[in-house]
């Protein structure tokens, strides 16, 4: 394809060959164990889980993992952490073929999901017997709807949401030159344009990690659902096709956020981490594309520490068209599996029943803020931000996710999400057009 060039680095065809040549059997149902805090009896040697992944921080996890042994004192929790999320993707699908994997499987809702859902324990009767009918009322309604795209079975529970895409912005410098979040396109140019004449030492335009295929794609579905809510998740799913006018309209709007200048140049050559982070972290970048996530480094527990930056605020993609309405994506960016093949399912359950409407949900969402509460009755206290720029972002994110969530973040299959990846990276470097991108997608979907 024209796009071929500017595929991610993870290539769909290595993640489903190992998957489609080594698939292995679900293993047997729930046990008879308490789910959550049953204590050791004396004298009984303790059960090691295995959980791989990229997150929670190391920091973090430590907290968690303590916690959770502290409860869970017949269990051994032996952390590894792998990398970023691609990394870590390769090597579970690896991992699982070979019969390697570990027992806890972090996962992302969507294309993902149902790319190792055959490795995946169905949970639904773990879920049942540990919370009880209902079970389900205790979770954020998108939470629970995303998770069940590999079934309903759950073979994933939520875990904690993210929303994107996201600007997050350098308050000192916004202050110096009395600028405010933009609402619209020609405030957010008119800011670049002021940051170009009175700070040339900085690197022109929005940092975002375009070498990432997620962080063009977090983009684009804003972009879509602004210009006409809903048709990525029909034309996904094969209801209107990809070459419809309104989808390469939104990848128009893509082109030109690049044309315009309104990204940093050469973004394809950049991940976003460690170096598009560390750019605005040493006050290079004024403002970088990201998603909710971030809040966590908003808060007073990251003051002061290497990760903190000067004070930092958020807002969302302006308003690009006269009709659109502002909105964001969101997903279950960590949802809980088991490995089917676990020798431990019952102490795996009790770390998945931890992370999910446990301590350990309260700990990381609550307050450490890696991603936001997908328990409903776990609620985020704005006191835990480290000032007015970060309460204020803390409260917009929430605000957006409650009333203008377009869509999922993450596509549902992942030939067409890799796809998508490529072609948006295509148009940034002008190897493609709008046109050529929709029939690109239109083509995989017909693939399918």
């Amino acid at each position: 394809m024209l796009w071929k060039g500017y595929a991610p680095n993870i290539r769909k065809g290595m993640t489903v060959g190992l998957l489609l040549t080594c698939l292995l059997t679900g293993c047997g149902g729930p046990g008879s164990d308490a789910a959550n805090n049953q204590a050791a009896q004396p004298g009984v040697n303790k059960q090691k889980i295995t959980f791989w992944k990229w997150i929670p921080t190391q920091p973090q996890m430590k907290d968690l993992e303590e916690e959770f042994e502290r409860l869970n004192p017949d269990i051994d929790l032996v952390v590894k952490h792998i990398g970023e999320s691609e990394a870590y993707f390769q090597k579970l699908a690896v991992g699982l073929a070979s019969g390697s994997g570990p027992d806890i499987i972090a996962m992302q809702v969507g294309a993902n999901a149902n790319l190792f859902k055959s490795f995946l324990e169905p949970l639904l009767p773990y879920a049942e017997k540990t919370w009880g009918p209902g079970w389900e009322s205790r979770f954020v309604d998108i939470a629970l709807e995303q998770s069940r795209y590999s079934g309903a079975d759950y073979r994933v529970i939520p875990g904690g949401l993210s929303v994107t895409p996201m600007i997050l912005y350098n308050e000192r410098i916004f202050q110096l030159y009395k600028l405010k979040p933009p609402k619209t396109y020609e405030e957010l140019k008119h800011i670049l344009q002021v940051l170009h004449r009175e700070e040339p030492t900085l690197t022109p335009g929005i940092g975002i990690g375009a070498k990432d295929g997620w962080a063009c794609r977090d983009v684009f579905l804003a972009i879509a659902g602004q210009v006409a809510p809903g048709v990525v998740n029909l034309a996904e799913h094969g209801r209107l096709p990809w070459t419809d006018a309104r989808l390469v309209e939104a990848f128009r709007w893509w082109k030109q956020l690049v044309d315009d200048g309104i990204f940093m140049k050469d973004a394809l050559q950049y991940p976003v981490y460690p170096q598009i982070l560390n750019e605005f972290n040493n006050g290079r970048l004024a403002m970088m594309s990201l998603g909710s996530w971030h809040l966590g480094s908003m808060t007073r527990l990251t003051a002061g520490s290497s990760y903190d930056a000067p004070s930092r605020g958020m807002f969302p993609l302006p308003q690009l068209v006269p009709e659109g309405r502002r909105n964001v994506t969101v997903t279950v960016d960590l949802a809980w599996g088991m490995n089917n093949r676990s020798k431990h399912k019952e102490a795996v359950w009790r770390f998945i029943a931890f992370m999910a409407l446990g301590e350990g949900q309260h700990m990381w969402t609550q307050e450490m803020l890696q991603l936001l509460p997908s328990a409903a009755n776990v609620k985020v206290d704005e006191g835990i931000m480290n000032g007015t720029s970060e309460r204020d972002a803390l409260r917009m994110t929430v605000d957006y996710l409650e009333h203008e969530v377009s869509g999922s973040r993450e596509l549902r299959e992942s030939d067409q999400q890799q796809t998508l990846y490529g072609v948006l990276q295509a148009l940034a470097a002008d190897g493609i057009t709008p046109e050529e991108a929709a029939a690109s997608m239109q083509e995989t979907y017909e693939k399918r």
